[in-house]
């Protein structure tokens, strides 16, 4: 973001496809100012990707779209992230999702 010149902004939609790099960089989104997030995540290692799902949903992220890809053999799934205030969550806070475990 940075290199970019946009740290320190606002980002209203932030589309990443880095064919694996998903599952490395997640957590960098997450220090940004961002409020929606269209991600292509590949295959990975289970607690690679229950790690992805909670990060997101504790940092107030909810999945609005999912989408199958099935170029390349498959293996592909476009998922939409919209950060929503904690108003919309119960007690105005978001629960624990690691707990569910």
């Amino acid at each position: 973001m940075k290199e970019l010149g946009h740290a320190n902004r606002t980002i209203d939609l932030f589309k990443i496809d880095c064919e694996w790099c998903e599952w490395f960089t997640y957590e960098q989104w997450l220090n940004q100012d961002i409020r929606q997030i269209l991600v292509e995540t590949h295959n990975a290692p289970m607690p690679n990707v229950q790690d992805f799902f909670y990060k997101l949903h504790d940092a107030g992220f909810v999945i609005f779209n999912k989408e199958a890809n099935y170029q390349n053999g498959g293996g592909g799934v476009e998922y939409g992230f919209l950060k929503l205030s904690t108003d919309f969550f119960v007690d105005g806070s978001v629960y624990d999702a690691t707990a569910m475990k």
